[in-house]
């Protein structure tokens, strides 16, 4: 008879709901640190637009500019990493529901079930509700997906700061008369 290995005993010590309490808290961290990790990055954005502005040396102000850039690429792709592991986390959960309550139905839901809960949701006390807020509700229903949203956001910081530092290096005459210079020697 083979002998059990130490990791196929503690696997077996985990029961299910453990398992699923354990992907679930590891599914809450990933997520909180996705906000962590967004709020650092634009405050450090913000930090560098003040210093972009701020700055009248054109050295400096391009200095700022790549430094934007290269800030804002590494939040994006923070963001990209942060995304997987949610995702990763959010599929294991449904699996291991799906297994220890079949028909609970929080994280394996099919989409169809999840519009009609929150449309359910959106109806209670729907005579009370003003035009804006029904607008709002109506705008929610599509399901914009928030950690898309913030990729979105660090992607628009790397194509402004890009542009911001195509417009300083571009007047910069010290670049112009070296690229000139390059050019005229090819």
């Amino acid at each position: 008879m083979k002998s059990e290995t130490k990791n196929e005993q503690q696997h077996k010590e985990i029961n299910g709901i453990e398992a699923y309490k354990i992907a679930l808290e590891t599914r809450n961290f990933e997520i909180g640190l996705f906000w962590q990790r967004s709020n650092y990055f634009l405050a450090l954005n913000a930090a560098l637009s003040i210093g972009f502005f701020r700055i009248t040396n054109d050295t400096h102000s391009i200095l700022f500019a790549f430094l934007g850039v290269f800030v804002s690429i590494l939040w994006y792709k923070v963001n990209l990493g942060s995304k997987y592991w949610q995702a990763r986390w959010e599929y294991r959960l449904s699996l291991k529901e799906e297994e220890i309550a079949n028909g609970l139905e929080f994280f394996s839901a099919d989409a169809k079930l999840i519009q009609s809960d929150v449309e359910k949701s959106f109806e209670h006390g729907a005579a009370k509700k003003r035009k804006f807020q029904k607008w709002v509700e109506k705008q929610a229903l599509k399901k914009p997906s928030v950690s898309y949203n913030m990729i979105l956001l660090s992607l628009m910081f790397v194509v402004t700061w890009g542009w911001l530092l195509i417009t300083k290096i571009l007047p910069c005459e010290k670049l112009k008369e070296q690229l000139m210079s390059f050019v005229q020697y090819y």
